[in-house]
């Protein structure tokens, strides 16, 4: 069964254009931090206007699907409690721990938990409904998540003394 899974993954990996450009983009940052390479300001400016149009379409994508569905909280009561402790009590202890693992003191590993607690991204999102992984999961996390993000981040930081 995980093999099965493990390959319909990699199979949908191969087709996704995101994974070339992640990819690609990746190699341009390596190569262009080592040798000092500057892209010229007109593809810049494009990749630009690319990402902030590609946004702003993943945003209305997750309204419109917020707007098709039933209820508010799409996948449920339990689940949206479950994601929310999940999202701003594990994630920023899983942090902690990998952070001290690797080294991080003082206020470096402060602000590492206060990022490991601000609301999710748009872009989980767009990959659960377009390889149809709970998207009413996601929808729910990432807008009850930019909701209680404020609240939750001011007390992690009043909490870690920043």
């Amino acid at each position: 069964m995980i093999l099965q899974i493990l390959k319909t993954v990699c199979q949908k990996l191969v087709r996704n254009p995101n994974s070339y450009a992640s990819l690609i983009g990746l190699s341009w940052a390596l190569v262009s931090c080592r040798y000092g390479i500057m892209k010229p300001q007109i593809v810049d400016n494009s990749v630009t206007i690319l990402s902030k149009a590609g946004l702003g379409m993943a945003m209305f994508s997750l309204g419109l699907f917020m707007a098709l569905q039933p209820r508010i909280i799409a996948c449920g009561n339990r689940m949206a409690v479950y994601g929310m402790l999940a999202r701003f009590l594990v994630g920023p202890a899983v942090m902690a721990v990998a952070s001290i693992g690797v080294g991080l003191r003082g206020t470096v590993l402060k602000l590492s938990i206060v990022q490991a607690a601000l609301p999710q991204g748009i872009v989980p999102f767009v990959f659960a409904r377009e390889y149809d992984l709970h998207p009413d999961v996601l929808s729910t996390a990432v807008i009850f998540g930019m909701i209680v993000s404020l609240p939750i981040t001011i007390l992690y930081y009043i909490f870690l003394g920043l």
